[in-house]
């Protein structure tokens, strides 16, 4: 039997094999999705297996991103912009790596019939989520990109990643956050640390006062642990829609499962799987 997997550490409460299997089913497709939990240490000998020819690829997810980079044959367009990898491709023993992440985030936002271009977007965080979230919007011309993140160092790391492409990335501090003017200007706000994930170090906090932000806005939080976070709960109470990272977990999937498969995915049914329809 062909099998699909995961690859990653640690991966107690991964929602790729209920996502993927839902797709296989609805296709009759005769593959098993795997989950390999894999520390750093064993990643090289792990990566070596899986050129078996059953293996027709495989998602990757922390801590092995960038690691796995040295590890594989090839690396796609869209892997060496992002300098990432969350998906590979088998393909006769040689691997290629790919990113969907910033597609799963840009078509997640086209599901729920929102658009990116010309938007005022500010981006909370600086890390490699943070990374595909501004490739979507600088993809899909956004108008101004902002960012806030907590540590200097990050942000400078952050900002270099783009040098290369000539788009202005601005870099607000906390005044400017707090700032009711400003606030009031965005229409596209994404949380993508940590803060109000459930087990996290700050799980009962909002990144952002939602106080000031109008309502056409749109609040996008990453974290899908809990389904309703601090920040999307105090969004919706001030009338402000939201939406919750499952979806771009689900649109990132979708996009691998058509790679490693070569069939176009049952998009809905693989939203279903995991409680996602239009209405919620």
């Amino acid at each position: 039997m062909n099998q699909i997997g995961i690859l990653g550490f640690p991966l107690g409460h991964t929602l790729s094999p209920i996502i993927h299997e839902a797709g296989f089913k609805e296709l009759n497709l005769n593959i098993k999705f795997q989950v390999w939990e894999v520390k750093s240490q064993n990643l090289s000998e792990k990566v070596k297996s899986l050129k078996s020819p059953d293996i027709l690829g495989f998602c990757v997810t922390l801590p092995h991103k960038y690691s796995i980079i040295s590890l594989i044959d090839d690396l796609d367009d869209s892997a060496k912009e992002m300098n990432a990898v969350n998906w590979v491709v088998n393909s006769d023993g040689k691997l290629k790596g790919y990113n969907t992440d910033w597609i799963g985030f840009k078509d997640s936002l086209s599901y729920y019939g929102k658009e990116i271009t010309n938007q005022e977007c500010l981006i909370l965080g600086a890390g490699g989520s943070a990374k595909a979230i501004c490739m979507a919007l600088i993809k899909e011309n956004a108008n101004n990109i902002y960012i806030h993140n907590r540590t200097e160092k990050n942000l400078i790391n952050f900002i270099n990643n783009f040098k290369h492409i000539n788009k202005d990335i601005q870099i607000i501090d906390s005044n400017k956050l707090n700032n009711k003017d400003f606030i009031n200007t965005l229409d596209l706000i994404i949380n993508t640390t940590s803060v109000g994930m459930q087990g996290g170090p700050d799980p009962n906090n909002s990144p952002i006062n939602t106080d000031n932000i109008n309502k056409r806005a749109l609040c996008y939080d990453l974290v899908y642990s809990p389904e309703i976070t601090p920040f999307i709960e105090q969004a919706k109470h001030n009338n402000v829609e939201t939406i919750g990272g499952l979806t771009m977990l689900v649109f990132q999937a979708i996009k691998g499962f058509e790679l490693v498969t070569g069939e176009k995915a049952p998009v809905l049914k693989m939203l279903e799987a995991v409680g996602i329809t239009k209405n919620n």
